[in-house]
């Protein structure tokens, strides 16, 4: 009996340590949350495998930079150095209200040194409030306050006084838990209830919730998530659910430059057909109906862009792809352009647009089966192409093989090693690709890929 006691006594020991940690202070309504743990392990393995961030922390020596201005601040306030890096080594977390634009972070932290920091580094002005009989230090800078509260070790920050008390009553009741099963390697887990601020809701379709994670393995930072959608129209949800996109399809195509994004919308006139109804301007059965469905029937829904952004003009051709010719539009469209003539046989619309002093040149060629859009003209456009390789071939992409979705409907991939390169004569074996897909529900799926 004693020895069960003793069990069961350890049982709850270990499980008043768990239920102590930064997410017991999540409110259950809270409608962003954002977990970090295991953060020593994982910077670790960001600055010492993935080649990009080995560069920037060792090489460029930002590590050694932010450490040595942490501590000279801290010593000049008589800290330890330590007492304001607990705050990001240990787990903290993230959460935000409904709209998201109160946000709290909870931390194991001394919130005195923390406010001093800030003080000393942006010039603020410290202070103290009063709210239902707790006292929260204060931090104002530029028209902004930060409320500090410290609870059981653990700091509460906010911009809100209301938020740090719904985080001390979720501490003391039942709180936020995840209803994702994430990896158990992931080094951040992310949940949204509703739309994020950034985005746009439409008259078809509207989010419910995603959710997100990060894993740091094998010399790569790997950034898994997903949008739950909500269809106001079946039938759009039916046509994204039934098409097949690939734009991993379009990566033998000539790339120059150090990004390049590749699209695949397969069938975009079905896609108008379902879309046309919400388009302003265009009413079904129209002339205006009619004329748009006959042009968007001219493409077959593939894209592809290659652009060099350290170029003196960021140099770009996107070439759209076409299922049947589409010059007899071409009169039409040369109506707003700036000029129109003849290049290898070719129709080719200048369009100028001056600001100040300077006039920068958009081209756009008209071939059978494409269209090139470029800010070079036709003869440089063409050696751009002609110099590059395949898509496939630049940078390190191909060591992304092994996880790259083949049913995306957008890929892009950047060259960030020969940005590095260019900008720093640095050579790092580094790249990123951001995927987008659907789900067989008609959810989107994204993934960010960093070496």
């Amino acid at each position: 009996m004693a020895k069960k006691l003793l069990m069961a006594g350890m049982v709850l020991v270990v499980a008043s340590v768990v239920l102590a940690g930064v997410m017991s202070y999540v409110p259950q309504n809270a409608n962003l949350v954002v977990l970090f743990q295991n953060n020593g392990t994982n910077y670790d393995a960001l600055k010492d495998n993935v080649p990009v961030f080995s560069f920037l922390l060792n090489d460029l020596g930002l590590e050694s930079l932010v450490q040595s201005s942490v501590s000279n601040t801290a010593n000049s306030l008589n800290l330890k150095s330590s007492q304001i890096w607990s705050a990001t080594l240990n787990d903290f977390v993230i959460f935000g209200n409904e709209n998201q634009k109160d946000i709290a972070v909870v931390m194991k932290a001394d919130s005195s040194a923390l406010v001093q920091f800030f003080q000393s580094l942006t010039g603020g002005q410290i202070g103290s409030t009063n709210v239902n009989g707790k006292k929260f230090q204060s931090f104002a800078v530029n028209g902004t306050t930060l409320y500090f509260y410290t609870d059981s070790g653990y700091t509460i920050t906010s911009n809100s006084t209301s938020m740090i008390i719904d985080a001390l009553n979720a501490s003391s009741s039942k709180g936020f838990s995840f209803s994702v099963n994430y990896p158990k390697n992931a080094w951040f887990e992310a949940y949204w209830n509703g739309s994020l601020p950034m985005a746009a809701a439409t008259d078809v379709v509207t989010q419910k919730n995603g959710y997100a994670y990060g894993i740091v393995s094998n010399g790569m930072l790997s950034i898994y998530g997903k949008e739950n959608l909500d269809y106001k129209d079946s039938n759009l949800k039916t046509q994204i659910i039934s098409s097949k996109p690939n734009s991993t399809s379009l990566v033998t195509n000539q790339a120059t430059g150090d990004l390049w994004i590749a699209i695949d919308v397969p069938n975009p006139s079905a896609f108008y057909d379902v879309l046309k109804p919400y388009i302003k301007d265009i009413k079904v059965g129209s002339i205006e109906d009619a004329v748009t469905k006959d042009f968007v029937d001219h493409f077959n829904g593939k894209v592809f862009a290659d652009m060099s952004l350290l170029s003196e003009n960021n140099d770009f051709v996107v070439t759209t792809y076409l299922t049947k010719d589409l010059s007899g539009y071409v009169p039409g469209l040369s109506k707003s352009a700036s000029a129109t003539f003849t290049w290898q046989g070719h129709t080719v619309l200048r369009d100028d647009t001056v600001e100040g002093t300077k006039t920068t040149f958009m081209y756009t060629i008209f071939y059978p089966d494409k269209v090139v859009l470029s800010n070079m003209d036709p003869d440089s456009s063409a050696k751009y192409i002609a110099s590059g390789k395949p898509a496939q071939n630049l940078g390190n992409y191909s060591s992304f093989s092994s996880q790259i979705w083949n049913n995306s409907v957008l890929t892009i991939y950047g060259d960030v090693g020969s940005f590095i390169e260019n900008a720093l004569q640095y050579s790092v074996d580094s790249g990123i690709v951001i995927q987008t897909r659907y789900d067989s529900s008609g959810n989107l799926e994204f993934q960010i890929l960093v070496k």
